[in-house]
């Protein structure tokens, strides 16, 4: 069973416990020790830029494959002497090269995707703590982690040739003076430049806090809450797997499928293609019902058939469930404080102090996210 060291496990409030924390710093550490895994290719090399995905992140496919972060990072001059950012399609040569590739699209994670002071990023964006930045870092350089972070790395590569990053032209023509090997995340500032700020596609992609419990992602976006994760589901009391929910969160993005939030279908299938295959690889047992909360915070999706019948029938006093797959049970919260729980799979309860809050969605086997 893979050790689970390393996360926050709290139930709630802002005193979360984090665990292993001085083990992760000694690792990464020792990542300093490898040599940088952006290079400055030879005079008239052209690496090839990373193509547009065009479909979702296979995360099944991706973590069976022997290494998850990609070609090599490498920087070389276009025919004006301006840098341009390409990947080396060559394999790494062993663990410690991948992983030098991962701490590198960290390195520009932090640069300039991670919100770690005010005004970084959207104005509702808090800093990220430093034990949410601890659990990325660890996130970051797993199998599952390193898949997601090359999207966001190949994002900044096309950014940057776009010309739309800042970056230190001092520092570039120094390196190629001296023929020195410069990473990328050495060479930007992290901010866009003029031809960035006005461009309409310039859409930086950026993680960071809010007030609150758990997580949450947009297309363009992952969120913390800073009240940590809870070491359970707060209504099926499944183990919690930090890495997993990110994994999840990531799924929603617009690196997986940005429209699969807050419906049954889309949340089970998010569960079976991005959440569970992390689960299992990290020795936690996949999650088989997924349960989708109705409230302010999970909107119903105005466009999702499947819960407009259901709110039909809802409002007509009587559910079919059997018409209604997925989702195998409704549950009610109930009282003053809502702090009742009644199973309402059949139809609104005879109170009127229950709102229906909770639907039990079936989760499929495992599945990619492709042919």
């Amino acid at each position: 069973m893979a050790r689970r060291a390393g996360y926050a496990c709290g139930m709630g409030g802002r005193r979360t416990r984090w665990i292993g924390v001085g083990r992760l710093a000694a690792v990464v550490g020792g990542l300093a020790l490898l040599p940088p895994a952006g290079a400055t290719g030879p005079a008239g090399t052209v690496f090839p830029p990373p193509a547009e995905r065009a479909a979702p992140v296979d995360l099944v496919r991706e973590m069976a494959a022997p290494w998850q972060a990609g070609g090599a990072i490498v920087l070389y001059a276009d025919a004006s002497g301006r840098p341009r950012a390409g990947r080396d399609p060559a394999p790494p040569a062993d663990a410690a090269e991948e992983q030098a590739r991962r701490a590198e699209h960290w390195a520009l994670a932090r640069r300039l995707n991670l919100v770690t002071a005010a005004g970084m990023g959207p104005p509702a964006a808090l800093p990220l703590t430093p034990e949410q930045l601890a659990l990325l870092e660890r996130f970051a350089l797993s199998d599952a982690g390193a898949v997601w972070f090359r999207e966001l790395a190949d994002d900044t590569l096309r950014l940057f040739n776009k010309g739309y990053l800042d970056y230190d032209a001092a520092l570039w023509r120094a390196a190629q003076d001296e023929g020195r090997r410069l990473p990328l995340s050495a060479l930007i500032s992290g901010r866009l430049s003029e031809e960035g700020l006005l461009a309409q596609d310039a859409i930086v992609f950026r993680i960071y806090a809010y007030d609150g419990p758990g997580a949450m992602a947009s297309a363009n976006s992952v969120r913390l809450g800073l009240a940590g994760m809870r070491c359970h589901f707060s209504f099926s009391q499944e183990l919690v797997d930090p890495m997993a929910v990110l994994s999840h969160e990531f799924g929603h993005t617009r690196y997986g499928d940005a429209r699969s939030a807050g419906t049954p279908l889309g949340e089970a299938h998010t569960v079976a293609r991005y959440e569970n295959p992390v689960r299992l690889r990290n020795g936690y047992p996949p999650r088989t019902v997924y349960y989708l909360r109705l409230d302010a915070r999970t909107p119903i999706q105005p466009r999702d058939a499947l819960m407009q019948r259901l709110l039909a029938q809802w409002r007509a006093g009587r559910i079919e469930i059997d018409t209604l797959d997925p989702v195998q049970r409704l549950h009610c919260a109930c009282g003053p404080e809502e702090d009742e729980t009644v199973d309402c799979t059949a139809g609104p309860p005879e109170r009127p102090d229950c709102s229906l809050r909770w639907l039990a969605v079936r989760v499929p086997a495992a599945e990619t996210a492709g042919p």
